[in-house]
């Protein structure tokens, strides 16, 4: 009897220890080495002018992407907005603290509900930029054309089908291509969270912890198979991790040779 209760209990917490490991810990890890590898970068190429134009350009589009993510979780969750900035140029920035954008905000509300709600809300307002960019990503890809949509099947199909799809495209694709390369490494330079993301983020861990706590108990309780769910979660926050880090990587080793 006590066997079954403690496997009954190992069960249980079996679909809460792989929230945090496949999902919050992917998030944490992620946020973390892209923060490194942008500092590290911003501070190479805030030594010449020409840095200053590339760090402007990847900011373009990565900066208002990044800030919109904390804009429409803090509206999801009920926050009231005090002021937005959505972009600044890196000079700008180093003049203001080095922010590039911001979404000042507060909440209204007392009572146990609105205490859920308010510190729920804090730790997806907070990683929003993890969460937020890679569906934009998706959904702009799912937009591209055929042929571009075509190019990762061949590339996993071996490089001599990846080629020949290339030399497949025709000019208008391969303006898109790029565009939409451009697109990726901007929002994925932009995806790191920054020290106030972090704080933010943290003051919400305690209750998402409770909601994965609530969810795994009551799947577990009405028979309903996460796992594929969870799986899904996990290989989609390696793949869009992948891209960042390597972007982010990528950018470092090019401001360390152009300084």
């Amino acid at each position: 009897m006590i066997s079954h209760i403690f496997n009954e209990g190992i069960r249980m917490f079996d679909y809460f220890i792989q929230f945090n490991i496949k999902i919050l810990l992917v998030l944490v890890v992620f946020g973390f080495l892209m923060g490194r590898a942008r500092q590290s970068a911003w501070q190479n190429f805030s030594r010449n002018a020409r840095g200053y134009f590339l760090l402007d350009l990847f900011n373009l589009i990565g900066t208002p992407v990044h800030e919109l993510s904390h804009l429409i979780f803090a509206l999801i969750f009920g926050y009231h907005i005090d002021s937005v900035c959505l972009y600044r140029r890196v000079k700008t920035a180093r003049n203001n603290g080095g922010t590039l954008g911001y979404v000042k905000m507060h909440y209204e509300g007392s009572g146990l509900l609105h205490s859920l709600r308010r510190d729920t809300g804090l730790f997806f307002v907070g990683v929003g930029p993890l969460l937020l960019p890679p569906l934009l990503l998706f959904l702009i890809g799912r937009l591209l054309p055929a042929s571009l949509q075509a190019l990762p099947g061949a590339f996993q199909s071996g490089t001599d089908s990846f080629f020949k799809a290339l030399q497949q495209l025709g000019g208008t694709d391969i303006i898109i291509m790029f565009a939409y390369l451009y697109v990726i490494i901007s929002v994925s330079m932009n995806m790191e969270l920054s020290r106030q993301d972090l704080h933010m983020a943290a003051k919400g861990l305690l209750v998402l912890e409770l909601l994965f706590l609530f969810v795994s108990v009551f799947a577990h309780l009405l028979g309903c198979n996460l796992d594929t769910f969870i799986d899904f979660l996990f290989q989609w926050n390696l793949l869009i991790a992948s891209i960042g880090i390597i972007c982010g990587l990528t950018f470092n080793l090019i401001s360390l040779i152009s300084s």
